[in-house]
């Protein structure tokens, strides 16, 4: 029941079997329950963290007016608003770690995300106590960075850490982003580099003077994205199937993903076969963590074949155009590179295309 709250008003209300609610309609929230038979009357509020709520106890009548029970809602209501950090984050670094949690399921570009945060980020703000997190910090990272690799990197990585301090602010985690003016202004420009046949032939012979030779043999005939071939692993393999499962695969809303089947030619079971079972990872030194690779590895590649201004998502590029020019229907190419179909048929055409997909990628190994 709702009133407006008054000490003559509480003063007659009658205690009951069961205790009951009394709202006040002058201040939204606040809340006297009447305890049973000869109970008491005790002031409560509710309040809000995020969608969950809560009723605070603020304290009995007639020794808090109801004067005073407003003030002290109000009050109350207020500091619930503040930022509230969990005393499990206390570091730049167990930040991280609560906004994989609650975020990276849910996005489609969380490797980079990962990869930017391992790489660059942790060693070098990730043991920042949150209270000491200024904007000198993501510059100086920035700056380091396009150092280090290119000032492109440096941008990039902002753009994929500086989200994580706005994620925090929203669920009340810290006071204010510390990076919000922090600018990411290097942007890359769409490529549209392909490979000639020539400079294709040239970095395939120079593979078998490089010790990751068979990684960009298999990334360059299975047109596959260079983060999911250097993850592969030897489970995902049944046969000459090989299923990269649908949380290792881009997708524009991760709920949405789907696993996504390369059949595996001849020259490509040849590839695996040699690969030595060290692990869990099929490529790589070790076998046993996911291969990493950088600017680095690409350049030493590049210096072998001879041929230079390319990156290693260029080679799935020229996969692509190899393909359809010899006249692979781009149907069949998308399917291949595993792209969304987001035609209305899509909604009815559930077949896997995986012989049409056998034979595109026997015509690229054949190329």
């Amino acid at each position: 029941m709702q009133a407006k709250l008054t000490e003559t008003y509480i003063i007659n209300l009658k205690h009951k079997s069961e205790r009951y609610d009394v709202r006040d309609t002058i201040e939204r929230g606040l809340v006297l329950r009447v305890g049973k038979k000869f109970g008491s009357k005790q002031w409560h509020t509710f309040v809000y963290r995020g969608a969950k709520r809560r009723m605070v106890r603020l304290g009995l009548f007639p020794h808090m007016t109801v004067r005073d029970a407003r003030m002290a809602a109000i009050q109350t209501k207020a500091s619930s608003n503040a930022p509230w950090t969990p005393e499990h984050i206390k570091t730049v670094a167990d930040l991280f770690a609560e906004y994989k949690t609650a975020r990276g399921p849910k996005m489609r570009s969380w490797c980079d995300i990962q990869s930017a945060w391992d790489v660059w980020a942790n060693e070098f703000v990730g043991h920042l106590r949150l209270t000491d997190v200024s904007i000198h910090h993501g510059r100086e990272l920035r700056s380091h960075v396009s150092k280090k690799s290119s000032e492109l990197r440096g941008s990039a990585v902002i753009r994929y850490i500086r989200p994580m301090f706005g994620w925090a602010v929203d669920e009340s985690l810290i006071d204010e982003n510390p990076w919000a003016g922090l600018k990411a202004t290097a942007i890359a420009t769409p490529r549209d580099r392909v490979l000639t046949d020539e400079e294709w032939r040239k970095v395939w012979d120079a593979t078998f003077e490089d010790n990751l030779g068979a990684y960009f043999r298999f990334l360059m005939m299975s047109a596959q994205r260079k983060d999911n071939v250097a993850s592969m692993k030897w489970e995902e393999l049944e046969g000459d199937i090989w299923t990269i499962p649908a949380a290792k695969f881009k997708a524009t809303k991760r709920e949405r993903a789907k696993a996504h089947e390369v059949p595996l030619t001849s020259a490509l079971m040849e590839i695996l076969e040699k690969q030595p079972k060290r692990g869990p990872f099929v490529f790589g030194p070790t076998g046993l963590k996911q291969l990493r690779l950088g600017s680095r590895e690409k350049d030493r590649l590049a210096k072998g074949a001879g041929v230079d201004d390319w990156r290693i998502h260029d080679l799935r590029r020229t996969a692509a155009t190899r393909m359809t020019e010899n006249k692979v229907p781009r149907f069949i190419v998308e399917r291949v590179l595993g792209h969304a179909d987001r035609s209305v048929t899509a909604v009815y055409d559930r077949a896997n295309y995986r012989e049409e997909k056998r034979q595109a990628l026997d015509v690229l190994s054949k190329k």
